[in-house]
């Protein structure tokens, strides 16, 4: 693991929890403008990163229900996410980026300027699939302090140009790839070839977001990308960032920050914990360690328990967050009872196969295989990633137990609709990690059918995170903050 973003991780956690007064979006106090690309880009990479994966992710899994806590019954308020906008995304990750961006361009570092596109990319999609109109094109210019917030679906238009224009740089001709690169890139280790397979199926994830609103676009771009033959094709291709373990400073994953080191407000929630043991599906001590040795979480809209039940409470696993594997110990977890490396998964193979596999469905697309086939690879691949964790393996007869009950629920479907329905079940499962991505699904599909929150006053169903306050009031070109079951551009 390197070790470059230790303490930009320390500054960010000390400046998202106590910075207090308004902050210009492009003016960043922790990145100064004349650091080189060496250091700017992990520094954006894992700025990124942490902005999408502390609060944003959580705010995600609990409005489908991996989580109950403080944003259940879709009460996600205008100041919760204002630190994510605000410091990790437009003055910190993003603004590193776009340094590193001009000054790779400039001195013909091209591959640095690729990857740091494809991160800006990536990171930009899912701004806007959270919040629709956000600002882009003035965004990140120091010279303009109220940036316009730009159409949504004209945003994704200028991303795919942007992944295109990375892609350019990343097959530039240029001599072998500088170990400065290998050494700055905290994901891929300058690895350009899978930097590139991110890319197409960066491209194929969001072609598939957009299926809603111009179907015949999204088949063929779909059917191009999967017959290209350069989407990510193995576990070990996946773009994911993998936190650390070191407490001072802090690089664990924020979700363990929060479930063992601080004991939050987070709850596992009941009814996720519920489908996943009614299916018999044996990665349920990889996902959660029971404190108490039984299953303690909440349902959605459930009153907070009183009393401080911090040590006795169903916590975030193995899996997701670099925590207890659940070996039945039964017992209370701390900030050094695991090492708290998790892996923060943004775009996988299962993903790919599981976007496949909607495709083929929906859009009658032709892919790579079948789509009883692409969802049993799908799972077959989900399993082989928890068996290469540090804990006891699944055993074959185990895994094949659960994937066959599950494709034959899948064939006994009677419609595409039926059958969509079991797959976003499991990929719903599989995502768990990632609320974001499991929110944008769910929005898209309708599924999983979720149980409506138990609060009344609550139950509306939230399609967009809401604008932070601070923007509204600061930036003169903001427009009116939206209701919250107002669809963003893609959601039809």
């Amino acid at each position: 693991m390197k070790k470059i973003f230790f303490p930009i991780l320390l500054i960010l956690l000390t400046g998202l929890f106590s910075c207090e007064k308004y902050l210009d979006i492009n003016e960043d106090p922790t990145a100064p403008t004349d650091a080189t690309i060496i250091d700017l880009l992990p520094s954006g990479q894992a700025a990124c990163v942490f902005g999408l994966a502390n609060q944003m992710n959580r705010a995600a899994s609990d409005n489908v229900q991996y989580l109950s806590g403080r944003y259940d019954s879709w009460a996600i308020s205008p100041d919760d996410l204002s630190n994510a906008w605000r410091f990790s995304l437009y003055a910190g990750g993003l603004k590193d980026l776009q340094i590193v961006i001009e000054k790779a361009t400039e001195s013909g570092n091209f591959h640095f300027s690729g990857v740091a596109k494809l991160m800006k990319a990536y990171t930009f999609s899912l701004m806007v699939d959270v919040w629709d109109d956000i600002p882009y094109l003035e965004s990140l210019n120091d010279d303009i302090l109220h940036p316009v917030f730009d159409d949504a679906a004209s945003i994704y238009d200028n991303l795919f140009a942007l992944i295109d224009e990375a892609v350019a740089d990343l097959n530039k001709d240029l001599p072998d790839i500088p170990a400065e690169l290998r050494d700055a890139d905290l994901i891929f280790d300058g690895n350009l070839n899978k930097w590139k397979k991110m890319a197409y199926t960066l491209k194929l994830k969001m072609y598939n977001q957009l299926r809603l609103i111009d179907a015949s676009s999204a088949k063929s771009n779909i059917e191009s990308l999967v017959g290209s033959g350069n989407l990510i094709t193995a576990n070990s291709d996946d773009f994911l960032f993998q936190f650390g373990s070191s407490t001072t400073p802090s690089n664990q994953h924020p979700g363990f920050q929060n479930d063992y080191t601080v004991k939050g407000e987070a709850y596992i929630n009941s009814h996720f914990y519920g489908v996943m043991q009614n299916n018999f599906d044996p990665r349920l001590p990889y996902y959660f360690y029971r404190q108490d040795g039984t299953f303690d979480g909440r349902f959605t809209g459930d009153p907070t328990p009183t009393g401080n039940d911090g040590d006795t409470r169903s916590v975030q696993g193995l899996y997701s967050v670099g925590g207890k594997y659940d070996d039945g110990s039964a017992e209370s977890v701390g900030s050094n009872s695991a090492p708290g490396n998790g892996r923060f998964r943004m775009i996988t193979y299962v993903m790919r196969l599981f976007i496949e596999c909607e495709a083929a469905l929906t859009l009658n697309a032709t892919v790579s295989d079948t789509p009883e086939n692409l969802f049993r690879k799908a799972l077959e691949a989900t399993f082989a990633e928890i068996n290469s964790l540090d804990a006891p393996n699944i055993s074959d007869e185990t895994r094949d137990n659960y994937i066959n009950a599950r494709i034959q629920l899948f064939n006994d479907a009677a419609s595409n609709e039926d059958k969509l329905a079991v797959v976003m079940v499991d990929k719903w499962i599989t995502s768990y990690g990632n609320g974001l991505e499991a929110f944008n699904d769910y929005r898209r599909t309708g599924y999983p059918v979720l149980p409506s929150p138990q609060v009344a006053s609550n139950n509306v169903v939230s399609n967009r995170f809401p604008y932070p306050t601070d923007e509204l009031t600061s930036n003169t070109n903001a427009p009116a903050q939206p209701l919250n079951n107002i669809k963003v551009f893609w959601d039809n």
